[in-house]
Order: structure tokens, then C-alpha cells, then sequence
């Protein structure tokens, strides 16, 4: 019972399944649920070793679920509100227009988890292949907060760079500042709130008041976020198309090299140039705690009969065929930003955003937009046995527990 170090690759027709890898040497492995192998990535050195992490599938309560009633998600693999998505990593995502997949997270330190002492996240689902500070790759489940009731630019600058229109860049955005270091750790400092071009400021809520608590912060793993985006220039052509923006191609292009201001780079000119003046370093990955939402996270929330044909749809068009009414992560009210840069061949300002009335299209990072903290809680953190028929609903969400057992 529980997680087992193994010499030989297990197979599911044993009953096991795949959870995790640490190699040392800096050395990675990807899992692939379909083949039943492992691929290793930066084997540079001699004499690497690997450890591949399996559990028996029925004596094991899904890792991530305890036996609950969360726990049949896990144990029949898919229901009308849990799927797996169609990427080669095969996430499993709540998805539809109200599914019960609320939690109780930040909650106040040494008290009952109830809607007085928490706050309500909402779980995207569970995420294969995700990659550790450490190195070690495993399944995660990804939270997102379920309402933050203030909306800040991405990012903003001085009007030298960008045109004080902000810098597409995760890694050195403002909001990526504020989250990582006031919002997680519950202290006031010295980042900035934005909420216009040129560094317009706009004040910050009260970061040891409504930031993220110590037993709640201890449940975040520190993990690789891919901050990739599209190779093409970004158009209406390229909205308009299936083929080039739906929820796996731009699942895909998150994972990618390509940055936000290449194509920028590669082609400015007198009337465009200004706009990408940064000189900031542009990356396609990150490692931290608190990130936001993918642009592929909503396009994969959308559930019920028309599933399949909003998943076959250019996310720009999912204000169509009632793929908005089915797909929980949008919010009728507020546009949402994404940590997802769009690329322009004479810009290097534009974020992908996930506007109020359905469809994903770009902003300029020093726009104002709902913030919504989105994080990976660590393989450790179970959700607590409950017999509530409805646990998970927004009556009752799941509560979460921290055993530390791998610490």
C-alpha cells in the first residue's frame, strides 16, 4: 500500500500506476501513460540514477483522494464533471458549469476548516508531469482562487519602455512580483500594484492580513510553469482558426520555445519598434509558487454536450455554441488575466486574457484585469475523508490535510 520505489517498470495490467521521478545530475523524466515508458532528459552525466515511483491502484486512494467521496473521480478515472483532457500528458480537469470541485485553502492557522475560517479555491484538476524545484516530476492538483475581488495591470512600465504599455515577460512581470513575495508571504514590501500604462500605481490590499497563510504556504510546491507561446504572428486569421488556437494547439504552444517578443524583435521597424524597446530577458519557463491560469486551463473546462465541439473550436470563438455557459472558469463579470505572453511581430506588450463574455484574446499588459492566484499543491496534501453526498460543492468544500510523509 502506498507509494513503492521499484528496480522494474510495473505495469497497469499488475494494477499500478504511475506517480512520480527524482533523478540526481539534474537529470528529468517524462512519463508516457500510453506507451508505459519513461523518457530522460538532460542526461549529462555519468552514472545518473532514477527512481520511478508506482502505487497499487486498488489499495491506493488515487494519491491525490483520500476514500471519499472524491475518491470514485480517481477510481473510475472519468465522470461527467472529471475528464482527461487530449494532451499527451492526460490531466485530469474538472470540468462544465458547476462542478464540485470547490476546496477550502488559507485557512486560519489551527482552527476548523468552515467558510468563516477559509477561503473557496476550486480545483482545475490534477496535473501529470509537473516538474519540481528539485527536479523530480509527478502529479499535482492545481487550485485557483475562486474570487479576488481587486484587478491589477499584468504589468506596466515608464514610457521608455514599451511605451509604458508594460513587458510580456512572466518572470519579470509586476503582478508575478506582488504574488510571489507580499501575497505569499503575507508582508508588506516593496512591489508595486499597477493598474495603468507608465507605472500608474494602484494601491495594494493588506498583503499580512489577506495573504497566504504559514499552513496553507506549506502546501504550495515551488514547480517549473511553462511561460511558452505561439511561433506565428498574432492576427485575426490566427484568432479565427481552429486548427491554430484551440485548447491543445495552445496547450502545445505553452510548452514551446517561443517567447513573447521574438517575432517582435525580428521585425520591428520605425512604426512598431517602440513597442518592444524592453531589454529584459525573455524566458519560456519559470520556477515559483504562485502563478495564474493557463489560456489551455479554461479552453479544457468546458464540459457537458458540447464539449467536444467547443474543444475543436479557436478559443476565440467560444462565446459561440454555448461553450461559455459550460465552462466554469469563465466569469461573467470580469475580463481574467492568463501568465501567457501573445506575440506580435511589432509588440511585445500583449497578454493572453479570458475576456468576460467567453472568448481568450490579448490585452496590453498595463490593462487592469482580475487576478486570480492559480498554484500546485504538493504531492503530499490529501483531501480529508467526509460523508457529505455533495463534498466538493460550494456548501461543502473538500478540506485539505498536509502529512508531509516525503518531507
Amino acid at each position: 500500500n502506498g507509494d513503492q520505489k521499484v528496480d522494474d517498470i510495473l505495469t497497469p495490467e499488475k494494477g499500478f500506476i504511475y506517480l512520480g521521478s527524482k533523478c540526481d545530475n539534474g537529470a528529468t523524466v517524462k512519463w508516457d501513460n500510453d506507451a508505459w515508458v519513461p523518457t530522460v532528459y538532460n542526461l549529462t552525466e555519468t552514472k545518473t540514477s532514477c527512481s520511478l515511483y508506482f502505487s497499487n491502484k486498488e489499495n491506493q486512494a488515487c494519491v491525490l483522494y483520500p476514500e471519499s467521496a472524491a475518491c470514485k473521480y480517481s477510481k473510475a478515472g472519468e465522470t461527467e464533471e472529471i475528464l482527461y483532457d487530449d494532451t499527451e500528458d492526460k490531466n485530469l480537469r474538472y470540468v462544465g458549469t458547476t462542478p464540485n470541485n470547490y476546496v477550502y485553502f488559507n485557512c486560519q492557522d489551527g482552527v476548523e476548516a468552515s467558510k468563516s475560517t477559509c477561503e473557496r479555491w476550486r480545483i482545475i484538476g490534477i496535473m501529470n508531469n509537473i516538474e519540481d524545484a528539485d527536479g523530480s516530476v509527478g502529479s499535482h492538483l492545481k487550485i485557483i482562487r475562486d474570487k479576488f475581488d481587486r484587478n491589477y495591470s499584468w504589468d506596466s512600465s515608464d514610457t521608455y519602455v514599451n511605451r509604458g504599455f508594460g513587458v510580456n515577460e512572466w518572470s519579470e512581470a509586476d503582478i508575478e512580483k506582488v504574488l510571489n513575495y507580499e501575497y505569499l508571504n503575507r508582508r508588506t514590501g516593496s512591489h508595486k500594484c499597477y493598474d495603468n500604462a507608465y507605472n500608474v500605481t494602484e494601491n495594494c490590499p493588506d498583503w499580512p492580513i489577506i495573504g497566504i497563510r504559514e499552513t496553507s504556504r506549506n502546501m504550495i510546491s515551488s514547480v517549473k510553469w511553462n511561460t511558452g507561446t505561439f511561433g506565428e504572428d498574432w492576427n485575426s486569421s490566427f484568432y479565427e482558426s481552429a486548427e491554430k488556437f484551440n485548447a491543445k494547439v495552445t496547450y502545445e504552444a505553452e510548452r514551446s520555445n517561443h517567447t513573447g517578443n521574438e517575432l517582435c524583435q525580428a521585425n520591428v521597424d520605425s512604426s512598431g519598434k517602440d513597442y518592444c524597446s524592453d531589454k529584459v530577458d525573455r524566458t519560456t519557463t519559470w520556477t515559483g509558487k504562485v502563478g495564474l491560469m493557463y489560456p489551455s486551463d479554461y479552453g479544457y473546462a468546458v464540459g457537458g454536450d458540447v464539449r467536444t465541439t467547443c474543444l475543436k473550436k479557436s478559443m476565440y470563438s467560444y462565446s459561440s455554441d454555448n461553450c461559455i455557459t459550460y465552462d466554469w472558469l469563465n466569469d461573467k463579470y470580469n475580463n481574467q488575466w492568463t501568465m501567457i505572453p501573445a506575440p506580435g511581430s511589432k509588440h511585445a506588450i500583449f497578454v493572453f486574457q479570458v475576456v468576460f463574455n467567453g472568448y481568450v484574446a490579448e490585452s496590453s499588459a498595463d490593462s487592469a484585469f482580475a487576478i486570480r492566484p492559480t498554484l500546485y499543491l504538493k504531492s503530499d496534501v490529501k483531501i480529508v475523508e467526509r460523508d457529505y453526498e455533495d463534498y466538493g460543492s460550494i456548501d461543502h468544500p473538500f478540506e485539505l490535510e498536509y502529512s508531509e510523509i516525503h518531507e
